[in-house]
């Protein structure tokens, strides 16, 4: 409790902070006699001053508080935040939706009735400081508005807060706690991927959102991107504690868009490596689900992404190095015997009219040994017979999926049907799923 209201008082204190530095950076000196008032370049919902061609436009406009370029102090804050439901219902040996999830997997908090989860909730700020610095942070909010203690809130975790040095495209520095970012689909928002949700490996071996240093830039040369990270291990609802290992992760990319004619092509090598793999806190909280870093030791991805025109194309090809040994889980040595998996993961997509656009997802994943992969959480793993922990040693799905964007990808409708099967295990059907994704 006293770390949360730490962090709030602290993103109220920069709230407040913002606001004076964009009145005060709004104001000008006295005008000489008779010499022409000099025109504000400043815009935002502080000043009444929304920007746009559109109503659209300026409706999502008003999220900018400040905005001026020309302010030394505070060139721009804004809000920002996304909401994200859906529906999901699938089929394999019998019937399985939502309302399993909710009630068989314990998720009744980010349900809302029985049939629509809040996938996503969040709500922070973005602020630009002294030509060079960026500082944001967002929190996780809390859906059913309820804590643990039968108290109501709206705070669920911190999801993100850093600082950014920025002098140059090529060379940003940032510190604090961020999303880790392996794979490419993992590299995409949430506010931007094209499918209901990334693939089997993708989030295998996700390792969260983690406290730490990392530096990355991009036009090296005109073409090379980089990034060099090194985090605490521990998932924790605020910050790291810094007891649980080391994440290092280590890209290298290329855009070679302009040597073959394409809108965007990047393709990058990610390795990550973890020096405690299947580390779990041993802290409670009624508030917050600590969970297990990944159970590699490495792990590696080589992606790529172009686009043109209509067209795009997201490539995964993933390899992750499983951990044999003990791993320490909730303050107790815990036996790990986890074999080595790959996979790949295709997206193709075209916007066959303004604003439609067909997405589709191969998606193909095995592991060394019997039974080291799972059925994912949303929602497969809840399919009859239930409870169980149906694993196998080869999984894979087929996606195909229709968005309609309103507002591009800050609001749109996603909908779309996988057919998947697990290799080893009983798992051979079908998920339809449905959802609405509003950001700003």
């Amino acid at each position: 409790m006293q770390s949360m209201k730490t962090i709030q008082h602290a993103m109220l204190a920069t709230s407040l902070l913002g606001c004076i530095s964009a009145h005060a950076g709004s104001e000008t000196a006295p005008a000489a006699p008779e010499a022409a008032a000099p025109s504000s370049t400043a815009t935002g919902l502080l000043l009444g001053k929304l920007t746009g061609e559109t109503a659209w436009d300026q409706a999502w406009s008003a999220f900018t508080l400040y905005k001026d370029e020309n302010n030394p102090i505070l060139q721009e804050f804004s809000l920002q935040g996304r909401l994200q439901v859906q529906y999901a219902d699938g089929d394999s040996n019998g019937h399985f939706d939502i309302e399993d999830y909710k009630e068989k997997g314990g998720k009744d908090e980010t349900v809302w009735g029985d049939h629509i989860e809040a996938r996503r909730a969040r709500f922070g700020f973005k602020s630009k400081w002294f030509q060079n610095w960026k500082f944001e942070g967002q929190i996780d909010v809390d859906s059913d508005g309820l804590d643990g203690e039968g108290g109501h809130t709206l705070y669920e975790d911190l999801y993100d807060l850093y600082l950014t040095y920025a002098p140059s495209d090529a060379l940003n520095v940032s510190v604090g706690k961020t999303k880790v970012k392996f794979t490419r689909e993992q590299e995409i928002s949430s506010k931007e991927i094209l499918t209901i949700e990334r693939s089997l490996l993708s989030n295998t071996l996700y390792p969260g959102e983690l406290t730490g240093m990392w530096v990355n830039g991009k036009g090296i040369d005109e073409h090379w991107l980089y990034e060099l990270g090194v985090y605490g291990n521990d998932r924790m609802r605020e910050f790291s504690s810094f007891e649980g290992g080391t994440l290092v992760l280590a890209k290298i990319g290329y855009d070679y868009a302009s040597q073959i004619g394409l809108d965007s092509a990047v393709v990058s090598f990610h390795y990550m490596h973890n020096t405690e793999p299947g580390f779990k806190s041993d802290e409670t909280d009624l508030n917050y689900s600590y969970s297990t870093s990944p159970v590699f030791t490495d792990s590696i991805a080589l992606t790529n992404d172009i686009s043109h025109g209509r067209f795009g194309l997201i490539t995964d090809l993933v390899y992750g190095f499983g951990f044999d040994g003990n791993a320490e889980q909730a303050g107790a040595k815990t036996a790990i015997d986890q074999s080595n998996v790959f996979g790949i993961s295709i997206i193709p997509s075209y916007y066959i009219a303004d604003g439609v656009q067909l997405v589709g997802r191969l998606q193909w994943a095995t592991s060394s040994d019997d039974d080291d992969l799972s059925l994912p959480g949303r929602y497969e793993n809840y399919a009859p017979p239930v409870p169980k922990a149906d694993k196998g040693d080869s999984y894979a799905s087929a996606y195909l999926g229709v968005n309609y964007y309103l507002y591009g990808h800050k609001l749109k409708l996603m909908n779309g049907i996988e057919y998947s099967t697990l290799g080893g295990g009983d798992y051979d059907g079908y998920t339809y799923y449905s959802g609405l994704r509003f950001s700003f």
